[in-house]
């Protein structure tokens, strides 16, 4: 039976589109129609979005990850436009490299979040990389305890323990996976606004809507942070800012 369920599932899911296809058709309609001038893509992994990215005819398109992913990365770059593509090996957590390329319009994140332990701090990383009316796509797994799939929390996975992985279908490197409801309530406390939950991954499957979320947002023109503590009405210290 459970052979058969397997198997059932991989041919109706023939023929269904990849949610990063349909995340892109939502930053493209969630665009109305700008054309970017500058994009960041952070883990371009297969280079699938790399190249649909591209269609949005930026004037530039970086390209940023560790270098660990060098060599994989390098089957498929050369098929990009090396006129308008740049490729980066960097964590852009801590990169002077991809600080002197900011700001960009657009910024493309999907499958790197729940990756980094530093997520908040990675938000507001997002958040100070783009223009003032800038655009972010960014997509992660989340939250896998039933229970916890609908709170606003983030759930801590450790210490990791090969039980753990195979009990979520995680690597082991991954220490916290953030409900849907906590990535949206970070990009609003970094301060993002119009904020959009794309509906990408239930159009695929309904598993797959609950073990992961995307979302789109805009950088405000003259927005800010939240701040946890305020010192004065100029000064105080800004969410997600610590260095």
């Amino acid at each position: 039976m459970k052979a058969l369920r397997s198997l059932a599932r991989r041919v109706l899911g023939r023929g269904r589109p990849d949610y990063r296809e349909l995340l892109f058709r939502d930053l493209a309609d969630y665009l109305g129609g700008r054309t970017p001038r500058r994009i960041l893509e952070i883990g371009p992994k297969d280079g699938q979005d790399s190249a649909r990215l591209v269609t949005l005819e930026p004037e530039r398109l970086v390209l940023v990850d560790l270098p660990a992913m060098a060599p994989q990365s390098q089957a498929w770059l050369p098929a990009l436009d090396a006129a308008r593509v740049e490729y980066i090996s960097a964590n852009i957590m801590y990169s002077p490299e991809v600080d002197r390329l900011e700001p960009f319009d657009c910024v493309w994140c999907t499958g790197v979040l729940y990756h980094n332990p530093e997520q908040l701090r990675m938000i507001r990383r997002l958040y100070d990389m783009l223009v003032p009316g800038g655009v972010l796509a960014l997509e992660s797994a989340t939250a896998r305890a039933r229970g916890l799939r609908d709170a606003n929390c983030v759930q801590i996975i450790y210490p990791p323990s090969p039980a753990l992985k195979r009990k979520y279908h995680i690597s082991a490197n991954i220490t916290h996976l953030p409900s849907a409801r906590a990535i949206e309530s970070w990009l609003a406390m970094v301060g993002f606004a119009s904020i959009t939950r794309s509906g990408c991954h239930r159009k695929v499957s309904r598993p797959l809507a609950r073990s992961r979320a995307a979302y789109l947002a805009t950088r405000p023109v003259g927005g800010d942070a939240g701040r946890y503590y305020t010192i004065s009405e100029e000064q105080g210290f800004v969410i997600g800012s610590a260095r």
